[in-house]
């Protein structure tokens, strides 16, 4: 084999291993709630998506009660996964759910939602990935559980699940509506 059959498998192989990042065809089916304390992005405003012009989302309009802030896509294959048992979800009430469109098409995200039984109370426009970043959101679908006094308290690993929701995600909000403050 010449020089440039190397070459030719070395860019195929680089090629498909930034697809399956960029993608994400990982499917990650582990799980995890990780406990971690940090303050939302206070110099960042989203607008928000089919409401008033002006009306944005920030750390200080978050409602002051725990509550879950998705970061999802309609491009994002594992978001779409992941939508309906949000949805589902949603309907119990236990706290609101707060999302966030990462580099998405308004028309898109509203066909989407449509679709799924619009599941969050409010969402969030983040065309520049601004809050992404600044969370180290950087792999859809992730979600963080936020207390009452609008910091992140944890981060939400893998793929909502009912399972996982009734187990571990609803046992942690529960402690966190029972904390009193300091």
């Amino acid at each position: 084999m010449k020089w440039y059959g190397f070459l030719l498998i070395f860019l195929a192989s680089f090629v498909f291993c930034n697809f399956m990042y960029t993608v994400r065809l990982d499917f990650t089916s582990q799980n995890a709630l990780v406990q971690q304390k940090f303050p939302l992005p206070d110099t960042v405003r989203l607008q928000l998506l089919d409401r008033p012009e002006g009306t944005f989302l920030s750390a200080k309009t978050m409602p002051q009660q725990p509550l879950i802030l998705f970061f999802f896509a309609s491009w994002c294959r594992p978001c779409l996964m992941e939508i309906p048992t949000i949805a589902k979800l949603s309907k119990r009430n236990d706290v609101p759910f707060i999302g966030i469109a990462v580099r998405d098409k308004i028309d898109d995200l509203r066909t989407l939602l449509k679709k799924a039984g619009d599941p969050f109370q409010m969402v969030g426009l983040d065309p520049d990935m601004e809050w992404s970043k600044q969370m180290n959101a950087d792999k859809l679908p992730v979600a963080y559980i936020l207390n009452s006094d609008r910091e992140v308290v944890a981060k939400i690993k893998g793929l909502m699940t009912e399972e996982f929701y009734f187990n571990t995600i609803l046992p942690f909000l529960s402690e966190l509506k029972n904390e009193k403050p300091l």
